[in-house]
């Protein structure tokens, strides 16, 4: 699993088996992570969002990279 550190804080870019299904974006869904120690994180998958370009294309969104994608569909979240 690969956690981005940014300016606003730590994401988590995911692909599950939804977006092929097409019930969330197929280009995949984001999580804003918690760090709770130096080593342990919460990746709370009820929190998960679609990223801005699914509402504006003038947005470009990081693509997630491969370790980042499952095939289990996870129904938490923001869904289309």
């Amino acid at each position: 699993m690969t956690i981005y550190s940014t300016p606003h804080g730590l994401f988590f870019p995911f692909v599950d088996g939804t977006a092929p299904a097409g019930e969330t974006y197929g280009g995949g869904r984001y999580i804003d992570v918690e760090q709770l120690d130096e080593d342990l994180f919460r990746v709370d998958f009820n929190r998960a969002y679609h990223p801005y370009c699914v509402h504006n294309p003038r947005y470009d969104c990081p693509i997630p990279p491969a370790e980042n994608r499952v095939t289990v569909p996870i129904r938490a979240g923001e869904r289309l």
